[in-house]
């Protein structure tokens, strides 16, 4: 079976994928055709990666076209065979949230400052997830600092 899962990574895209694997017979295998130009959810990044990887002896994915963000998540994590289309481009950077700030400069309400001492323990998983990748010294700093850090199709190859 073929899927393609397009947009932003949330969890219409979620629910297509796991409708996708409920309805391959037992010796058939899932291809996805990814793409996602705009990023999206890193909760439901998380959450297709993981089920990628649990059947990921079935499931292989073509990437193309833009893989930024939130896709790039799924890029860098899922551990099913990869195929990257030419001309293919990715982004990552560290994930954001909106919140309310005060003029006083502090989070406007509890699940503000719940939510950005999260994100602060986020991003220590994501710097120590990111040194276990293929990913250069220069390209984690670059994300350190808090930039986007764009990966040509050669550089996705190096990649994988």
């Amino acid at each position: 079976m073929i899927v393609h899962l397009s947009g932003d990574v949330d969890y219409d895209m979620f629910n297509t994928l796991v409708k996708s694997i409920n309805e391959l017979k037992v010796d058939d295998n899932l291809h996805i055709y990814f793409t996602c130009p705009q990023g999206g959810m890193t909760d439901v990044s998380e959450a297709i990666v993981d089920f990628i990887n649990k059947y990921a002896d079935r499931i292989g994915m073509t990437f193309y076209g833009e893989i930024f963000s939130s896709g790039m998540i799924i890029f860098l994590k899922t551990q099913c065979l990869k195929i990257i289309l030419p001309d293919t481009r990715g982004m990552f950077h560290f994930a954001w949230q909106e919140m309310a700030i005060s003029e006083g400069g502090k989070p406007g309400n509890e699940y503000d400052m719940f939510s950005m001492k999260e994100m602060k323990k986020s991003r220590i998983r994501t710097l120590e997830f990111l040194k276990n990748t293929k990913l250069s010294e220069s390209e984690i700093s670059r994300i350190k600092k808090g930039n986007d850090v764009y990966f040509p199709y050669e550089r996705l190859i190096q990649l994988i």
